[in-house]
């Protein structure tokens, strides 16, 4: 199994996240904001997430039969993988090289040993 994810925006400059799959089962991305307490696994806030339509809890990245899959957790704004729009609480596997949309924002997907 891949045991870590990058996530690097397709803005310039561009934003990155790495985050290890080996230490959970699963990470919330979305963003936060002053008006919530809630804080995601991922927080997307300093990738301009607002103004992209991000929600708080937006998708969430699992391990499902020793992969990743990414779910939309019935987003306001959707989640896309390489342009298709997902269907709520579905998971869909990520491989590197993917596109990943969450709302307007667009991320690129890499899967690392």
């Amino acid at each position: 199994m891949d045991s870590k994810l990058l996530l690097q925006s397709t803005d310039s400059p561009p934003s990155s996240v790495q985050v290890s799959l080996l230490t959970t089962d699963g990470f919330v991305l979305g963003r936060s904001d002053s008006r919530s307490s809630f804080i995601p696994d991922i927080d997307l806030a300093d990738f301009k997430a607002l103004e992209k339509g991000v929600s708080r809890r937006h998708a969430v990245i699992v391990r499902y039969q020793e992969k990743p899959h990414i779910l939309d957790l019935n987003s306001i704004n959707g989640t896309f993988l390489n342009g298709k729009r997902l269907k709520p609480d579905n998971p869909y596997m990520l491989t590197s090289g993917d596109q990943l949309g969450l709302g307007d924002l667009l991320l690129t997907i890499s899967l690392e040993q």
